[in-house]
C-alpha cells in the first residue's frame, strides 16, 4: 500500500507543480489525490460484518467499501477529521464503521498568494497524536503512516525555507509521521520524530 501511495503522492505533486493556478484550494488538491489513490487501489476492499454497532445503520447482511475515504472522523469522536484517510484492513471490532483505524493519513495544506501561514503544524500534532493513539490503544499495536503536506503556490511570497533541499528520514514511514512541503521547483520531506515540530522561516 505504501508504494502506491507514493505513486499517487508523486501524481499529485507533478500535476501540481505543472499545473498550479488549477488548483486554486485544497479540496483541489485533495480531490485530485483521492482520484488518484482509488484508481490505485481499485481491486482494494474491506469486508466488515452487519451486526454489532454497524446493525443500528441498517446493514442486515456483511458488506464491503473502498478503504479510500476524505473527511475521515478521528477516534476522539470530535469534529476533527483526516483529508484522506486509508482505513486499516485491521478493524476494530467494538467501533461502527465511521470510526474504524486508519492505516495512512493525509492532511493537506495550501499556502495561497495573498494569505499567511497555514495550519500545517496543527497537522503534523494531529497526525503525532493518531500515531500515538495506534500504538497505546491497541493490542498488538497498529503501524500507521501519517503524511503532512504543505503546497506552496509559486505566487505566494513567502513560504517554508527552514526544510528546503531537505529530504531526510523515510518520507513514507511504515510507522510514523512525515512532512512534506510542496513548491514549484521542488518536493523535501521530513521525517517527523515526535514531537518535535520544526520552526518555519518566513
Amino acid at each position: 500500500m505504501i508504494d502506491r501511495l507514493k505513486n499517487a503522492v508523486d501524481n499529485t505533486v507533478e500535476q501540481f507543480q505543472k499545473y498550479a493556478t488549477s488548483f486554486l484550494s485544497e479540496r483541489d488538491i485533495q480531490a485530485w489525490l483521492f482520484v488518484e489513490l482509488r484508481n490505485a487501489t481499485v481491486e482494494h476492499w474491506n469486508n466488515y460484518p452487519a451486526g454489532g454497532v454497524n446493525s443500528r445503520f441498517g446493514f442486515r447482511d456483511p458488506f464491503r467499501i473502498r478503504p479510500i475515504t476524505t473527511e475521515y472522523y478521528l477516534y476522539k469522536g470530535e469534529r476533527d477529521r483526516f483529508d484522506i484517510a486509508v482505513l486499516s484492513a485491521e478493524q476494530d471490532p467494538d467501533s461502527a464503521l465511521w470510526r474504524q483505524p486508519c492505516r495512512i493519513a493525509i492532511e493537506i495544506k495550501l499556502w495561497q498568494p495573498g494569505y499567511g501561514e497555514p495550519g500545517y503544524r496543527s497537522d503534523i500534532k494531529k497526525l503525532e497524536e493518531y500515531q500515538n493513539y495506534m500504538q497505546n490503544n491497541f493490542i498488538p499495536t497498529r503501524p500507521f503512516t501519517g503524511v503532512s503536506m504543505l503546497f506552496v503556490h509559486p505566487y505566494a511570497k513567502t513560504g517554508p525555507t527552514a526544510i528546503l533541499d531537505e529530504r531526510s528520514g523515510d518520507d513514507y514511514p511504515e510507522n510514523g509521521v512525515a512532512w512534506h512541503v510542496i513548491t514549484e521547483g521542488g518536493h523535501w520531506w521530513k521525517q517527523m520524530p515526535p514531537p518535535s515540530i520544526p520552526d518555519f522561516v518566513v
